[in-house]
This record gives structure tokens, sequence and C-alpha cells, in this order.
């Protein structure tokens, strides 16, 4: 029997045409453009003396590293010239809602795109990532219009609008997962009481319901991390994901006032619907079906990509496993083998020469310490090693990750590179903690503790900078590993830090830090370190030994919290010294070469007077 020609109908979804969905693509992102100019348009006192846009100001960030460039863009700063070009782009935004011939719309595609991108300089402060969005939009639809009659070009931009589309919002939604504050459902709150973004109505709604809100910013993350889903199950979740971030950026423009995030983002999604739809459902009149030759380049290149990142994660593991050839390993009584060395020769290794051990801060390594212990190990005998997990040290602990284990170890390889000898302590950063706790446990034979520009056990309760930075430490922690095991390393910035190190050790100090078994051991201890530091409860060991307490001028100038610490410290032992280095970074008291040569001269000095026969530490 005949299947009725109605039901067949039915079954069978719409052709969706690709000049159609570049038609909404392009007059979707227009409205961003034609919001933009008239907002600079009604606000020109912004660009006057005194406004934030003022191109006085604005140019000398330009200058500095363009002077070239600055002197073209003095051109447009005019601001006869700067109102013609948001006329003519809020002009171009509502012609492309007109019927107008394929030229047309070439021209006005391009005057939007040309005169955003030269109006950028003079409103450097405004933009937001609507502005961005709507750009490559545009200028994206202005090669396509312009290639039109190769359908393979037009299908190419659209895919790159739809895969740059999917990418935002997997990012952000990935960014977030991290964060406790928005796992919480803490986050929305916070961002509702805001000056900018808040909204007092919708901030007391929050308040009253929290459960709600909390599932709210679940739902959030939710919608964005799954948003790749959009290409499964031959397009079937790409209508309720596109809903529902439409439905996300329209509250928003009711609440946060991003109205322009609403049409920049929401022009993408005609192109995510045209590229997730089955490809024997697009095409155009002439039966040209959707070409999918970008996404196959796209995946090839992002394999290759891949394969390179893990053959370079492997090349620089080798290097760490290979060291600097004079380490030497020692297994602890928990099961984790260290990495050590001795710096350089001293010239008396008697019994009564003290050893000195040099402990890292958190994800920090032994290269860290290259211009300080080098130096100290012409005349003392100086070690430096890995804590468990970084460098070519294994962790090998199982069950719950203890705070203690990083000072057993520490405990464990003093005693087995010390023997009987006395012993001096120096700890950078979390280092000069653990260094104060493994001294409380090796009463006897810790004859000082050097503390340069420590941490604190009440340094996050204390202090809303290191708290703020504890935040922003735990996101980073909990992406990172990842991101480097997936291959990314390469794309890691170069810290400053790896060139003030001698050029030696820079290569290996840099494999180091792309390592994400660094990474890794840094969020194994951060969680313990946090728990600690935040309990109420957490105070300074016992300090009886003498105390020499070294810190960061830039670390006292911009949080006197923390200055007033590092008097705790002094004031807790019995008997201390203070020194600052001046202008120094947290950073930069181990690595810049001429403040390294300040903390040499004050650690030798100490050594020197705590070694001194009848210095036993007394008052």
């Amino acid at each position: 029997m005949k299947r009725p020609l109605w039901r067949d109908r039915r079954r069978q979804p719409a052709v969706l045409d690709r000049s159609t969905v570049l038609n909404w693509t392009e007059r979707i992102s227009s409205v961003t453009h034609l919001f933009a100019s008239l907002e600079y348009l009604t606000r020109g006192r912004d660009r006057r003396r005194g406004g934030a846009n003022n191109w006085a100001v604005n140019r000398r960030t330009f200058e500095a590293h363009a002077p070239r460039l600055t002197r073209a863009l003095d051109l447009v700063a005019d601001d006869r010239v700067v109102t013609a070009l948001h006329v003519s782009r809020a002009a171009a935004a509502a012609a492309l809602w007109l019927p107008l011939n394929r030229r047309q719309r070439v021209a006005a595609n391009a005057v939007l795109t040309g005169s955003q991108a030269a109006l950028h300089a003079q409103h450097l402060y405004g933009s937001d990532g609507a502005d961005q969005v709507s750009f490559l939009v545009q200028a994206l639809t202005t090669v396509a219009r312009a290639g039109q009659r190769r359908p393979a070009v037009v299908d190419a931009c659209l895919w790159f609008v739809s895969l740059q589309s999917v990418l935002s919002y997997t990012v952000s939604g990935w960014a977030k997962l991290p964060s406790e504050t928005w796992r919480s459902g803490r986050a929305l709150p916070g961002i509702t009481r805001t000056l900018t973004y808040g909204d007092p109505q919708v901030w007391q709604l929050m308040r009253r319901y929290p459960r709600l809100t909390k599932l709210t910013a679940h739902g959030v993350l939710a919608m964005e991390c799954a948003f790749p889903l959009a290409y499964a199950a031959r397009g079937r979740p790409a209508p309720y994901l596109l809903a529902a971030a439409g439905a996300f950026h329209l509250v928003n423009a009711r609440v946060m006032g991003l109205g322009r995030f609403f049409w920049a983002f929401t022009s993408t999604y005609p192109a995510v619907a045209y590229t997730t739809r089955p490809r024997e459902r697009t095409g155009d009149a002439t039966g040209v079906r959707r070409d999918d030759t970008l996404p196959a380049m796209a995946a090839a290149a992002g394999l290759a990509l891949f394969a390179a990142g893990q053959v370079a994660r492997i090349r620089r593991r080798r290097m760490i496993e290979r060291g600097r050839g004079d380490e030497r390993t020692f297994t602890t009584a928990a099961g984790n083998v260290l990495s050590y060395r001795y710096a350089g020769q001293p010239a008396d290794p008697g019994a009564e020469a003290p050893v000195l051990l040099l402990e890292s801060g958190m994800a920090a390594t032994a290269e860290h310490w290259e211009r300080i212990a080098a130096p100290l190990g012409t005349r003392f005998t100086t070690v430096t090693y890995q804590r468990a997990g970084y460098g070519a040290s294994r962790y090998r602990g199982t069950g719950e990750y203890q705070f203690e284990s990083m000072v057993d170890d520490l405990v464990d390889l003093t005693r087995h590179v010390a023997g009987e000898r006395p012993v001096i302590l120096v700890g950078h950063s979390l280092g000069g903690y653990l260094a104060l706790l493994a001294a409380e446990r090796l009463a006897g034979q810790v004859r000082g503790v050097a503390l340069v520009d420590s941490s604190h056990p009440a340094e996050l309760r204390r202090s809303l900078r290191q708290a703020e930075g504890g935040k922003a430490l735990t996101s980073t922690l909990a992406i990172m590993p990842g991101s480097l095991r997936a291959g990314f390393g390469s794309m890691l910035p170069r810290a400053a830090w790896v060139d003030r190190l001698p050029e030696s050790v820079r290569q290996l100090a840099l494999a180091q830090y792309r390592d994400p078994e660094l990474w890794a051991a840094a969020r194994r201890e951060w969680k313990v370190v946090q728990e600690r530091f935040e309990d109420e409860a957490a105070e300074l060991p016992p300090i009886d030994v003498s105390l020499v307490v070294v810190t960061a001028g830039a670390t006292a100038r911009t949080d006197a919290v923390q200055a007033d610490l590092h008097d705790e410290f002094a004031a807790a032992a019995p008997r201390s010294e203070r020194h600052v280095i001046e202008d120094a970074d947290h950073d930069e008291i181990l690595t810049d070469a001429a403040r390294a040569e300040e903390v040499v001269k004050i650690l030798t000095a100490f050594v020197d007077d705590v070694m001194e026969p009848g210095v036993e530490g007394d008052r």
C-alpha cells in the first residue's frame, strides 16, 4: 500500500539552503554593529579629553610597539573621521536588511569589517567579546559573499563560523568547570552583585532561592560543556543547545545589560544549524550539497598537532629523566623516589661542616635555585632536590595524599644526605614553611632555617591578595595537567623566570615547567596546602633555632599583610634577623642574578654566624 504523500513530507525535513543561512548570518551580526555605532555616536564624551577612549591616551599603547601604525591611526582619530565611520557603519548594517544584490552585500559587509578594524584603536575600552565575534562573522561573510559563485567557499566560511561558535561555548564551559565558585552556585549571585553587571532584584531572588541558583549555574555549565554534542546524532541535539544558549544570552541581556552579546552569538546559530544537519539535507537551488572539506582539514590538522604535541611531550620527559647527569636518587620511607644533587665541590666536607638543603616552592623545581645553589656550593655542602612528582622524582604513594607527606620526605632526605652533620634548611615560598616543620622534627641537628619570601600558614586567611591568588591557582591547577598531557605543552608561554636563569639550565627548567607531572604534583600539594592554610587552627610550629627571614621588596610593597607575617616569623624565633631585597618579586629573589647575589651574601653570613662555636640559638 502506498504511503500518503503528506506523511512523507512530514517525515522529510526541508533542505537548508546555504544562501538563506548566509543571509541570516550577516543580518543578525549587523545588528551588533548597528547598536555599537549608535552607542559610540551618543557617547562622544568618551573620546574627548578625560574620557576613557581619548586618543591622546590610547595612542601611547600603540606608539610604544608600532610607531608607523600609530601615525596612520592618527589620521583616523580625528573626531570627524570617527563620526563618519560610525555613520557609514550604521548605514551598512541597516542596508543588509534590504533586498540587495550580491555586489551590494559584499560592499556592505566590507564596510562593516573595515570600519570596525579602523575604529578598534579608538575604542580600546568598552569593546568586548561581542565585538570580536561580530568582527569575525562579518569578515567571513564578506569572503563568502565575494566567493558566492563557488559553494565550497561559502561552506568553508560557514563551517569556520560554526566551529568558532562551538569552540567558544565549549572553552567557556570547561574553563568555568574547575572553579569551585561556579560549581557551588556562588558565581551567579556574585556577578549580579557587582556594580558593572549587577541587578539588585535578581541578586535578592538568587539569595532567596539558593538551590534554584545552583541548579541554574549547573545548567549553564552543562550547556556550554556539552556544546560539541551539537554535531552528534546527525545534529538532533543542535536545536535544543542553540535554544538554551539563546535563552542564556537573552537573560544576560536583561540582567547584565549584555544586549550586543545576544545578537553577536546568535548570528553564528544559522551556521551551526547548517553544519550540524545531515549533508543530504543541505544545499541550494542547483542541488549542490554542503562541502565538508574544511572540517576534514581541521580534523587532520588537529590530529597532526596532537601527534606533534605527544612527541614533544615525550622528548621533554626524556630530557627531564636525563637531568644534568649528576643527580642521585633516594627512596624515602613512603616509597617515593627523590632525585637530588650536590651543588659544587665544598672545600671542607668534614664532620663539623654544615649541610645546606634547599627546599623549593610549589610548582617550582630545583633549577630555580641555580643562581643561589652554585655559589653556596663552593663553600658548603649544598643539596637541591625535586619533591615527589617533580622533575625526575617519583611519587609512589597510595590512598589520599597528606600534607605531612612532603615533610616526611624532606626529613628522610635530610637524614640521608647529612648523616650526623649539622644542617641548615633553606626554603622558598611553600618550601620555607616545610623547612620549619622539618626543623621541628630534626631537633638538635638543624642549626638554622633561612626563609626566602616564605609562605605563612595564615596568609590565605589574613591576606586578601593571597586569597584571591589562591582561587586563581585552584583554577589553573585544575586544567594544566590534562592540557599538558593532551600535548599542549609547547603552547604554554615561556615563563619570564626561565630566561633569568643561567643559560646552562634554561632548557631543562623549561622542559620541567611544561611537564604535566609537575603540575599534577602541584595540584596534589595545593589541595592539602589550601586545607591547612584555611584552617583557623593552623599556626606557626615552634621555632627553636636561629632564623633569617628574607623578604622580596615587591611582596612587602604590594601586600603589607605579607610583610607583617614575615615579621611574625622573626618574632617567633629565639634568634633572628630580617632582610628585604628591594624591588625583587617572588621569583626574581631567586632567579635574577643581582638579587640572587644579595641572597647568597645573606645566607653565607647567616651560616657562618650560626656555625660559630657557642651559638646555640639563644636570644
